[in-house]
């Protein structure tokens, strides 16, 4: 049992290193997949990125939409998530100016193809752009609980697998 432990680990060790080298890291990507994966803030800013029509204000090009995309956290006291169309409040912080930007998002849009066929799509429409304003605080929540679960599953698993190491010596003696 102990002699294919090592194996095992010394193949995931290999795995892991094979993984990691490389100009893609797919280890790290993955890791940080796994990680955003709980956290609704990041699954709210990448529906609005990849909805199918985005509708802005002429003074948000495409590139500063990104900026503020990038980095920014859900205000929660100030979004609207029960409501239809949904409002949401992205704060961040960029070049050292507080920018807050509020955007409604339409999940249930219809429309009609060529064919005649109704298909649903999405739709991301910015409300406004503010800059200069008191920014809400950063919520860590998600992480927490990320953490909590992550030692929820492994600390049973670890000493049930001592426990198994135990009985085994004990047999094999």
């Amino acid at each position: 049992m102990l002699r294919r432990l090592k194996f095992f680990a010394a193949g995931a060790l290999i795995s892991v290193l094979v993984l990691s080298m490389g100009p893609e890291n797919r280890l790290k990507n993955t890791f940080y997949a796994y990680v955003d994966y709980f956290n609704p803030e990041k699954r709210v800013i990448s529906q609005l990125s990849i909805s199918d029509s985005i509708v802005g204000v002429p003074e948000i090009s495409e590139k500063d939409l990104q900026n503020i995309y990038n980095g920014s956290w859900v205000n929660h006291d100030l979004s609207d998530k029960v409501s239809y169309p949904q409002k949401f409040v992205l704060d961040n912080f960029i070049e050292g100016e507080n920018v807050r930007l509020m955007v409604q998002f339409y999940d249930r849009e219809e429309r009609k193809e060529s064919v005649g066929d109704l298909k649903r799509y999405t739709k991301t429409e910015i409300i406004s752009l503010e800059k200069g304003v008191e920014l809400s605080k950063r919520s860590y929540k998600s992480y927490y609980t990320l953490i909590g679960m992550f030692f929820l599953i492994m600390v049973p698993v670890s000493l049930l697998t001592r426990r198994l190491i135990r009985k085994r010596r004990l047999e094999d003696e």
